[in-house]
């Protein structure tokens, strides 16, 4: 038999709280209100750890290097052993002129690397790179404007072997950190002169 719905006592719809088919029969007739409209709530978007970690490029460890994609056991043994020498990077171009990052991964790299100076370094002038194994010994003197015996050094080293990179020259040469920052986007190691490296005049 059918129940009218004024003769669904209240009871009935507190004793058929539970029952699912019983509440929407209850809230058809009217004997309950319908349920209340549940709003979802969007979830709260935050960023990724990979989106949101850094390292401090002149302070970061081995590990935290390798962290970055493309970033190969040569680069970082060339920035930690920049690193030990104290040298530092005040912007992302020199980081990436030394190590020779293509660009895309100068892009995956960017939103990581943070830039802190942690001394003072004078501002150098935009000049052509100088190729420190190729260039005359005159104009290793004129433009490097360094001591006759640091000179001769390089010279000596380079006889030998050429030099790979930055810091192969600081630790062949016996560079100061001070003379290696002015380099830092001054330099490049390209191949051995095909004659005979002289050194400069007394």
């Amino acid at each position: 038999m059918v129940l009218a719905k004024k003769q669904v006592p209240k009871a009935m719809a507190r004793q058929h709280w539970l029952d699912p088919l019983a509440r929407k029969l209850l809230q058809a007739t009217g004997d309950l209100p319908p349920d209340p409209v549940q709003i979802k709530q969007q979830p709260r978007t935050t960023p990724t750890q990979a989106e949101t970690w850094s390292l401090d490029v002149n302070r970061a460890t081995p590990e935290q290097w390798e962290k970055l994609p493309g970033c190969s056991e040569a680069m970082v043994d060339v920035l930690m052993r920049l690193q030990r020498g104290g040298v530092q990077f005040s912007q992302l171009d020199d980081l990436a002129l030394l190590l020779n990052l293509p660009t895309d991964l100068v892009k995956l790299w960017t939103p990581h690397l943070v830039f802190r100076w942690h001394g003072d370094a004078p501002v150098l002038p935009e000049q052509p790179l100088l190729d420190v194994n190729a260039a005359a010994p005159t104009l290793l003197e004129q433009t490097l404007n360094w001591p006759k015996p640091r000179l001769q050094r390089l010279i000596q080293e380079r006889r030998l072997k050429p030099f790979e990179h930055l810091a192969d020259l600081q630790e062949r040469v016996c560079l100061p950190p001070d003379a290696v920052e002015q380099l830092i986007g001054r330099v490049s190691f390209g191949a051995r002169p095909s004659g005979p490296s002289l050194p400069p005049r007394s």
